[in-house]
């Protein structure tokens, strides 16, 4: 059964997403200007939205509620790469907004309908591979120009960014909250991150440099589903709080081993 947060409780979780959340998408737009697409699309894929939602998850429900949750977030997950692709296509042709409303409406979509199937773990399992595979297949390659960012960055910038995530994320949260528990683990990983991320890199790089960004984030986003499988599967035998360290902690390996790979296949070239 589902509890609602107190007003206190809902208002400090609120703060705690946006703020990190905030803070992992402006260090993720600063390493894009700085090292490329790679690194912006890789720490945009951190944890940070979905993470403090679980914890405060944790506080007010069953363990039986959150790796239900966390199964709908993998199903979810489907959404997620077809966001990517369909914005990436989009910006091909068109500007940051009307591909921006695209790739958010095909999410939605996909939302309603992923809420409405009956997920068992294989099928959400399969579900992603296939919509990795379409992402991985159908999402072009691109690049930021670096002469972008080597123009001067006024002082106001940085705190501006993170202000509009800020208020992003808090405007999402407070709808999430508001839909009910049946839509919990698919509100919990609504594109917040990624979205803001091509707002944010766009006023630097333009629409490319948008694209290019999550272009570069359909690899580490199995990062994510990695965790949330995790999470699945640990919090019935182990409980709430070593469930979600595991989850965690699948989730920072896969992105420890893409930088190790990147590593090693730029000392290969070199």
């Amino acid at each position: 059964m589902h509890t609602f947060m107190p007003l206190d409780a809902f208002l400090f979780a609120l703060l705690v997403k946006a703020a990190a959340t905030a803070l992992v998408v402006v260090a993720a737009s600063v390493a894009a200007e700085k090292s490329g697409p790679f690194w912006g699309g890789l720490i945009s894929c951190l944890p940070v939205a979905a993470g403090p939602g679980y914890v405060m998850l944790g506080l007010a429900q069953s363990p039986a509620f959150i790796a239900d949750s966390a199964l709908a977030s993998l199903a979810a997950g489907v959404a997620t790469w077809m966001y990517i692709c369909t914005f990436v296509r989009l910006a091909q042709r068109w500007t940051l907004w009307p591909s921006l409303a695209g790739a958010l409406g095909v999410w939605l979509v996909l939302a309603v309908l992923i809420r409405v199937i009956p997920w068992s773990l294989t099928a959400a399992i399969v579900g992603n591979a296939i919509a990795f595979s379409i992402a991985l297949r159908f999402t072009p390659k691109m690049a930021i120009n670096p002469a972008t960012a080597s123009l001067p960055r006024p002082w106001h910038e940085l705190p501006k960014r993170a202000l509009l995530v800020g208020l992003f994320v808090a405007l999402v949260v407070t709808v999430a909250d508001a839909i009910g528990p049946e839509a919990t683990g698919i509100a919990a990983v609504f594109p917040i991150a990624l979205s803001s991320l091509t707002v944010v890199v766009h006023g630097r790089f333009g629409i490319r440099g948008s694209a290019a960004g999550l272009a570069s984030a359909v690899k580490p986003l199995i990062g994510i589903a990695c965790g949330l499988l995790a999470v699945h599967l640990a919090v019935p035998s182990w409980g709430i709080w070593p469930g979600l360290g595991v989850g965690l902690a699948a989730s920072l390996a896969w992105l420890v081993l893409l930088i190790a790979f990147s590593s090693a296949k730029s000392r290969r070239n070199a």
